[in-house]
């Protein structure tokens, strides 16, 4: 091992999560950061290596120095870094240190698998959930009408009951190695050797506190590799009285009969192979309607056959043209189709406000891609790529978390919270707060680091999608690496 145990320490339980995140009994939701059922859940997966007196990489200070590589880039993300952070931790605890070698930290990550980390992360955001139900509509308000200042009062009035939940998908590439190329091919479009591993992702998130729900993942292309096949595998996460949000490409008659026939309401933008007028609507009011769809004749390739026999014959939704208007800008109107029909409880100014937020998994998304580099993932085999991908999401709701906590301590929206200071925040006290008294003063300090700059409320604000900055030119690789070398030395 690369290290040599003077004593145990309380750093190698799930404690020391609570002391790197700053929580102690005063702060909101510090019971969601449950250390005992984060070990029971290893428990279940029966996960215990490290358990020797010499041992330092427990399944706890494992997880630790992964979540620690989420916070950075560059060289201080590699796995080297990774170490030097936890022989740092070991010598402020009293252990002695005689080598920073990585093999041992690779090796004891291989025996963490995905499927912990994601029981973790949904663990997270549903205790968040339910310790904000008091909270809920309040909060959640807020955040519609952040994005509609117009209807502020008419959606502060009104609450569907349950979670406004958020879906959307999105991409990330891995490294060009056999064994990801073989589990997440790349672009058919791309010839042999040149792309990279390609993941889609299908992400819900909660409206009100931003916290990761769910997450499925798949390969880019092939049967089943769509996002609406993707969802279809992350329906049971959905729950009586949720309201879900998408845009048009999820406006389909099968994800629309899933969420019926487990009480879920649906707000998504009409499919634009539908028609927004159809003859034999029920006319409501000049911009409303009622209008059934009949079931598809056809099954998709990805659902069974028990499945498709089991979906309603028809299904009655409202549709709402909704007006957008901007200073400088031509109106736009669109159609959103709602199994919401009761017009009276929840009006089309409602429908409009919370349609809008649908924006803010947007900026979720781009928080885990660019602000955590999930982007680009740097494992070489599948079962990696899977345990980074939810490292890098446990990372993000526990940042979430942060933001939530500083958010309710100073009654303020936690959508207008800055993510990228609470990760930076976290990132300089990941490795303090673990070998730190945790005083009074320093979770102050979590509590105020997050709330101390407001994100603007740009509305309409675009900016073009270019760089001023030229970065260093160089020649596009147009082969693989091994026959760019071979020529090499064929020439030579």
């Amino acid at each position: 091992m690369p290290f040599i145990s003077a004593s145990h320490s309380n750093a190698a339980s799930f404690s020391l999560f609570k002391r790197s995140m700053m929580q102690n009994a005063s702060l909101p939701l510090s019971d969601v950061i449950d250390d005992q059922r984060w070990q029971q859940t290893f428990d279940e997966h029966e996960i215990n290596f490290g358990s020797g007196e010499d041992d330092v990489y427990t399944p706890a200070i494992t997880l630790w120095a992964l979540i620690s590589q989420v916070f950075f880039s560059g060289e201080q993300r590699s796995c080297k870094a990774a170490v030097i952070r936890v022989a740092s931790l070991c010598a402020a605890l009293g252990r002695r240190v005689c080598s920073t070698n990585t093999s041992a930290y690779c090796r004891a990550r291989l025996k963490i698998p995905f499927i912990v980390i994601r029981d973790i992360v949904q663990q997270i955001a549903a205790d968040a959930e339910a310790a904000c139900d008091q909270n809920r509509v309040q909060t959640r308000e807020q955040s519609a009408a952040r994005l509609s200042p117009s209807s502020i009062a008419d959606v502060k009035s009104r609450s569907t009951g349950g979670r406004i939940l958020l879906v959307d998908g999105f991409t990330i590439t891995a490294a060009d190695t056999p064994e990801n190329q073989r589990a997440y091919p790349q672009n058919p479009t791309q010839k042999p050797g040149l792309g990279f591993p390609v993941l889609r992702c299908v992400s819900l998130i909660s409206m009100t506190t931003g916290l990761l729900v769910d997450l499925v993942s798949g390969p880019y292309s092939g049967k089943g590799s769509g996002e609406t096949a993707l969802f279809w595998q992350m329906r049971d996460a959905l729950r009586p009285g949720d309201t879900l949000v998408a845009d048009s490409y999820y406006c389909t008659y099968w994800l629309v009969s899933a969420c019926r026939a487990r009480g879920v309401q649906i707000l998504m933008k009409n499919h634009h192979l539908r028609d927004d007028h159809p003859q034999n609507a029920r006319r409501l009011s000049k911009r409303e309607r009622l209008v059934t769809w009949s079931r598809p004749l056809q099954r998709p390739a990805w659902m069974t056959r028990q499945e498709f026999w089991q979906q309603p014959l028809t299904l009655t939704l409202r549709l709402v043209d909704v007006q957008i208007s901007q200073p400088g800008y031509r109106a736009k109107t669109f159609t959103i189709a709602t199994s919401i029909t009761d017009r009276k409880a929840y009006p089309a100014r409602w429908i409009a406000a919370v349609y809008q937020s649908r924006w803010l998994i947007e900026l979720d998304i781009r928080s885990i891609k660019c602000s955590l580099g999930m982007d680009i993932l740097r494992a070489k085999s599948p079962d990696m790529v899977l345990t980074e991908l939810w490292s890098c999401l446990l990372a993000y709701n526990l940042i979430r978390l942060k933001m939530l906590q500083s958010s309710l301590s100073t009654d303020r929206d936690p959508r207008s919270l800055s993510f990228a200071t609470t990760q930076q925040m976290l990132a300089a006290s990941w490795l303090l707060g673990a070998v730190t008294k945790l005083t009074d003063e320093l979770v102050a300090l979590g509590q105020q680091v997050p709330s101390s700059e407001r994100v603007g409320h740009r509305t309409g604000r675009t900016e073009p999608r270019a760089n001023k900055r030229r970065t260093k030119v160089l020649a596009l690789l147009k082969q693989p690496r091994y026959h760019y070398h071979q020529q090499r030395k064929a020439i030579v």
